[in-house]
């Protein structure tokens, strides 16, 4: 990629459309697979029979595809455009404050993929998500577990990520590496490094809160004339050790596989950012 022919506006949007697309290629079907295993309250079947049940159909593994891509975009694209000098500042704070701040918004696309994963259309998801006092209701309930996590999740992912960047090679010069060894390769490395150390800990801080927030969006959307559950009780008698253990490692899978190759494009536009940007500041 020749970084003078493109604006710091246009890679960073096409940087974060370019990782959005590249993780949920590899994170939707692992996301159905954490589902999968969340709304399991019995823990009944086994991770492997939740794994190979994720993979026998593709086209379901990808339900929900375009609500999941809408969100990771726009959870991106809000940290790219949080200049890089404040983020090497206040990595974990700046996260944190994008991720409670914008949760309302975010918690739209994801409230849209866990209808989907439920059997709805995405009008039928709408309609009863957001256009009636049930579902508004639902929604703002389900917002209020999802915010706290989110910027938890945002300042353990997006904020570990820009915690370690200048420690695994960001700091290095653009312009260097771009006519040596190349962006590309470099942020390759720097994403292999970072993807699992980055999921290790954004799953343990998201873990609470991601899977009661599942637990409450499966059953909002059971089947019309289903018993209604109470939201506290089943709580109460799915919140075990053998259940916590099984979300963990089904959400520490999906990050791995969602948070490498998206890291890899986060990386790349932040180098390519920097020499367009100075390339825009007449300073090249």
């Amino acid at each position: 990629m020749d970084p003078s022919l493109y604006s710091s506006d246009s890679i960073k949007l096409g940087g974060a459309t370019g990782a959005a697309v590249i993780s949920n290629v590899f994170g939707i079907p692992f996301d159905r697979f954490r589902v999968l295993v969340a709304q399991d309250l019995k823990c009944s079947t086994s991770l492997g029979s939740h794994l190979a049940e994720t993979f026998r159909s593709p086209g379901s593994a990808f339900t929900g595809g375009i609500a999941r891509i809408s969100m990771k975009q726009m959870a991106t694209s809000l940290n790219l455009y949080v200049p890089g000098d404040f983020r090497a500042a206040y990595p974990f704070a700046s996260n944190f404050a994008i991720g409670v701040g914008f949760s309302p918004i975010l918690n739209v696309p994801r409230m849209l993929q866990l209808g989907r994963i439920s059997g709805l259309s995405y009008p039928e998801a709408i309609k009863r998500t957001f256009m009636t006092t049930e579902g508004l209701k639902g929604y703002a309930q389900n917002t209020v577990l999802f915010g706290p996590g989110e910027g938890f999740r945002m300042m353990m992912c997006f904020g570990t990520k820009d915690f370690l960047m200048p420690k695994i090679g960001g700091g290095e010069d653009a312009h260097l590496i771009h006519q040596s060894i190349g962006i590309p390769l470099h942020t390759g490395k720097m994403a292999m490094i970072a993807g699992p150390l980055v999921a290790a800990v954004e799953t343990t801080s998201a873990l609470v809160t991601e899977t009661i927030s599942t637990i409450q969006a499966g059953l909002q959307n059971q089947p019309v004339g289903a018993p209604k559950k109470d939201f506290m009780a089943v709580l109460k008698e799915t919140i075990t050790p053998n259940y916590t253990g099984r979300c963990w490692v089904s959400l520490f899978t999906k990050n791995v596989m969602a948070n490498t190759p998206l890291f890899w494009f986060m990386f790349a536009a932040d180098f390519y950012g920097r020499i367009a940007t100075k390339r825009e500041a007449g300073e090249v």
